[in-house]
């Protein structure tokens, strides 16, 4: 017999093991998604107050169980509450539903070669991590799969070992720099030096003729002595001796001034070779220093050249897989890309612990279900336990037999890829953009899945089947593929293999079954380019 058990979701108390005056309609359980179950309740049961004095039923705060006879057959919370009337309208979203809509806002995360299994348990891990977010929900199962590559860690390592280059390059630059000014100070006052000897040599030169000048006015002087001397006139000797008396101190006095002269000219040439020294000793070390910063600029080129290299790489390979805060990742939405791109699938288990239902997340690689092919497994006929006439959809607008993908990065450097099939068909490309493709190998993978979807363009998107001999309840379950058949109005004959990806238990004892084509699914199987 079924009964509902509510639980407090933030805390998982339980409130009610047999909750009594709800209805159930039918509910959905899906395929690596979230399935549903709408529940039916009067207002006043609806309105009840719990024992933790909240209320019973609260949008994102109950959790509610159908459980029947110890199996737990659906279990979700309330997201949604209509008020119709005498009658609440509640819908029930299975539990995985609380993984999306959360961003990871964690550390930032870096893994390469690690099990896509693992990332999905770090994420769910993560959402759960917070108060109030808490609801049991847990992860089994490992794949063969490993996604990331220690491109991003070599990467990080080449950056920071170019910055580093560049940061010497930098500082041994800035000291050849300092040393240029030094030596180019010292040359301009070299340069200044010069000037002033120059004016020094030219001083002593006109002191030089003074003196010439100086020594001939005494000479005359003194031959004018000579001469007085001989007219025996005392005046004249006395002016004569005079004379030569002043010439004698003209040279006296202009000897002194070119010897103050040359002096200084002598001080200057001494000055003004130190600093030509010094510019020596200033231009090796500048010699020396560029020597330095040579090397410096070749490691930093080298370093370059790395760096590059490991970026190219990371390009290639997509790198790391990468959880960062910054890009605000919606959790769930992360988890459905990782079962799509490994491939694996992820279905919903319930089990009862200490008395307490409990949700576990179960991930099977490459798939979970099987095929339902022997003597023994249900089949699928129209008119024997499919209730509903077939109707198989074909639309040529989605047939392509080449698929061109543009991913991440801008113009001529963006990710582009075209893989093809050829199948004695008129060549149609389909386009696929997604700015979230950062690697070759994801391109790869997405295309390969995109180009087997778009082969086969009939198939039969749902079938309702009865509760018969050929197809008891329980007998086939989400995941496995089954051979659908019958005959279709003007269309004949039909019969493809699908892959069940949904089940709605109606209440009549029905039961649809959601469906995708079989070889829609890759499993991880390639296609060649």
């Amino acid at each position: 017999m079924e009964r509902l058990v509510i639980q407090r979701a933030t805390t998982g108390d339980v409130l009610s093991y047999d909750f009594r005056g709800a209805s159930r309609a039918a509910f959905t359980r899906e395929l690596s998604a979230v399935g549903t179950m709408p529940l039916t309740i009067g207002a006043a049961q609806a309105k009840t107050t719990a024992s933790d004095g909240l209320p019973m039923f609260d949008e994102w705060g109950t959790i509610v169980t159908l459980d029947d006879d110890g199996e737990i057959r659906f279990r979700g919370i309330v997201t949604d509450v209509q008020y119709a009337g005498p009658e609440w309208k509640l819908t029930l979203s299975a539990l995985p539903t609380v993984l999306y809509g959360i961003p990871y806002d964690d550390t930032p995360y870096y893994g390469a070669e690690v099990d896509p299994a693992s990332i999905v348990r770090k994420l769910v891990a993560h959402v759960q991590s917070y108060p109030d977010s808490d609801v049991g929900l847990t992860v089994v199962g490992s794949t063969p799969v490993r996604v990331g590559s220690f491109s991003t860690q070599r990467r990080i390592e080449a950056v920071a070992y170019y910055n580093e280059k560049v940061a010497d390059y930098k500082a041994e630059n800035k000291k050849l720099q300092d040393l240029r000014k030094i030596v180019a100070g010292t040359r301009k006052t070299a340069a200044a030096q010069r000037t002033s000897r120059a004016n020094s040599s030219k001083d002593l030169t006109a002191a030089k003729k003074a003196l010439t000048a100086a020594k001939s006015a005494l000479t005359k002087a003194k031959s004018a002595l000579t001469a007085a001397k001989k007219t025996k006139d005392s005046a004249k000797i006395a002016a004569a001796q005079t004379a030569v008396n002043n010439a004698q101190a003209g040279v006296t006095s202009a000897t002194g001034v070119v010897n103050d002269r040359q002096a200084a000219l002598n001080g200057r040439d001494s000055t003004l070779d130190t600093t030509n020294a010094r510019i020596k000793a200033q231009q090796a070390d500048v010699d020396a220093q560029a020597a330095i910063v040579k090397t410096m600029k070749e490691r930093k080129d080298k370093a370059s050249e790395l760096k590059n290299a490991a970026q190219q790489q990371e390009s290639d390979d997509g790198g790391a897989y990468a959880l960062e805060p910054w890009e605000a990742q919606d959790c769930g939405r992360l988890i459905d890309d990782l079962a799509k791109d490994a491939p694996f699938d992820w279905v919903e288990e319930h089990y009862w612990a200490s008395d307490v239902p409990q949700t576990r997340i179960r991930i099977a690689h490459p798939r979970t279900g099987r095929r339902l092919s022997g003597d023994s497994d249900p089949s699928f006929q129209q008119g024997v336990n499919i209730t509903v006439q077939l109707q198989p959809a074909s639309t040529g607008s989605d047939y392509a037999n080449t698929v061109f993908g543009i991913g991440a990065g801008e113009g001529a450097g963006s990710i582009r890829r075209t893989i093809s099939k050829r199948d004695n068909r008129i060549r149609r490309v389909a386009t696929l953009q997604s700015k979230d493709i950062k690697s070759k190998q994801d391109m790869t993978t997405r295309l390969q899945a995109e180009l087997i979807a778009r082969q086969q363009n009939l198939a039969v998107d749902s079938i309702t089947v009865a509760n018969h001999p050929n197809s008891p309840r329980g007998s086939y379950s989400i995941g496995d593929d089954i051979y659908v058949q019958g005959d279709v109005p003007h269309y004949g004959r039909f019969g493809l293999w699908h892959r069940i990806v949904g089940i709605t238990e109606n209440t009549n004892g029905t039961t649809e079954v959601s469906l995708r084509l079989t070889d829609s699914f890759t499993y991880g199987a390639g296609v060649e380019a």
